[in-house]
């Protein structure tokens, strides 16, 4: 017989040997089950020392988890990811993200639709424990986290309040996996409901047509989460996998999979599209846009990528056939809080996007070049014709022959030496047609700048043979 070490084997132990002392004494036929003692067996998985040491997430893909933090019950925490404090973008970062809403509405027509899930910690600070490696004020973290989704209000931005989520004293289910950094289908489902609800009292949804949409059980979903594997990587450890029920939404009917597709065909594209994370599109479906379908009786297009981040949804979709040809009524925008929305570089790219760069305009500067890894002149305003081209009024569009180019760094010379960096990346999931864009910097200190050339700098394993890149300046259409 093979014996289990630590606790559980100790309990098993004491339980056999107690089984055999009532067998000898008494015989086996007298022994009654309810005089047979009972115990239970609890699982003690805990974080091994290692992992409270910042310098053991010593990968790219540990530094997601900095810190793991031990809960009750199994629970795991990333103390960066899913314990901060404050949220939101700054005073500044809220005036891009409120120009962006608002291009987007004059522009293309599109209402945004800002769906800023709280994190685990604010969800579920009861799976905390006492003594948590970390400082984390639930009263302060909820205090700074509605005050974020009032400041987005402020900037006009469509906002649905998921305050209720925040330690929901009556749930049915837990809203975020133990040891995982997504929400159950539970907590899609729960998000869903709210976001649906705030969806219904706008006055562009008053004229969209619907359609019945049903939601059924069709299984279990086995979830061995990234933050066990992160602690397996680090401690060397195995932990449970956790299961859940599975859900799938279909048009009333029971119309599924390439049928169900088939329904845009000739009618063109859904009304609602929905960007965001793996949350809302990955290897293992919560069915989040199944739940928004059902409680909002419209088809949503699913336009999220898993591994995406916040910004690479909403860069791919922007640049798509899809929302060039037919922009919808609303966008969806998931975006788990522990992202800022602060980065200048993100709306100086995204903003553009919305009227497709310098596409079907003319171009006042344009020059098709081969580059080479390294720095490359790719434009100059000057050869005897010198343009004045002052910053605030101009934008870059960058079309690379290799649609595999996902990552590139530019460099703005203007007239008395001053210069301007932006880095331009797309995520590896992220599925480009090696085409970036982005504004001249704007400001007071900007406004007077003028526009004198461009290079791009770009690594050994962004170039491949031949490659080349057409290069333009045009105006900006939002001034």
């Amino acid at each position: 017989m093979t014996w289990m070490s630590g606790e559980a084997g100790r309990l098993v132990r004491r339980v056999a040997g107690s089984l055999a002392l009532t067998a000898g004494g008494l015989g086996a036929g007298a022994t009654m089950a309810a005089e047979l003692p009972q115990y239970e067996v609890q699982p003690r998985n805990r974080l091994c020392p290692l992992a409270s040491h910042a310098f053991a997430y010593d990968t790219s893909y540990l530094k997601n988890f900095n810190i793991l933090v031990q809960g009750r019950d199994g629970w795991l925490f990333r103390s960066e990811a899913e314990l901060p404090e404050q949220f939101g973008p700054s005073a500044q970062g809220l005036r891009h993200l409120e120009r962006f809403a608002r291009y987007l509405k004059d522009s293309a027509g599109s209402e945004l639709v800002l769906v800023f899930q709280p994190t685990k910690g604010l969800v579920h600070p009861d799976k905390l424990a006492d003594n948590a490696a970390v400082d984390f004020s639930w009263a302060y973290a909820r205090s700074n986290y509605l005050d974020a989704l009032a400041k987005f209000r402020q900037a006009g931005l469509v906002v649905p309040d998921l305050g209720p989520l925040l330690r929901e004293s009556e749930r049915d289910d837990a809203y975020y996996f133990k040891r995982d950094h997504h929400w159950t289908p539970y907590g899609a489902r729960r998000t869903a409901r709210i976001v649906a609800d705030r969806i219904r009292q706008m006055p562009v949804f008053q004229s969209l047509p619907t359609q019945e949409f049903e939601t059924r059980r069709t299984g279990l979903i086995r979830k061995d989460g990234s933050l066990q594997d992160a602690a397996r990587r680090i401690c060397g450890q195995a932990w449970p996998s956790q299961y859940v029920d599975e859900y799938r939404t279909n048009p009333g009917g029971g119309i599924e999979g390439d049928e169900q597709s088939a329904l845009f065909g000739d009618e063109g594209l859904p009304s609602i599209t929905l960007v965001g994370t793996s949350n809302s599109k990955g290897a293992q479906d919560y069915n989040f846009a199944g739940a928004l379908q059902e409680y909002l009786g419209v088809e949503i297009l699913n336009m999220a990528v898993a591994g995406g981040s916040y910004d690479g949804s909403m860069f791919e979709y922007l640049m798509s056939d899809s929302f060039r040809e037919s922009p919808p009524d609303i966008i969806i925008w998931e975006i788990p809080a522990y992202h800022t929305l602060d980065s200048g570089e993100f709306y100086r790219q995204v903003t553009p996007m919305v009227s497709h760069g310098c596409q079907g305009r003319e171009p006042v500067l344009e020059h098709t070049s081969a580059v080479t890894a390294g720095t490359n002149e790719v434009l100059y305003n000057g050869g005897g014709k010198f343009l004045e081209l002052p910053s605030n009024e101009y934008l870059v569009d960058l079309q690379f022959s290799d649609p595999a180019v996902k990552e590139v760094d530019a460099y703005i010379w203007y007239v008395f030496g001053r210069k301007d960096r932006v880095d331009l990346e797309y995520g590896s999931r992220v599925e480009t047609t090696g085409r970036f864009m982005f504004e001249l910097p704007s400001g007071p200190s900007w406004n007077d700048e003028l526009f004198m050339s461009l290079d791009l700098e770009l690594e050994p394993e962004q170039v491949s043979e031949d490659l080349t890149v057409t290069a333009r300046v045009c105006r900006r259409q939002d001034i």
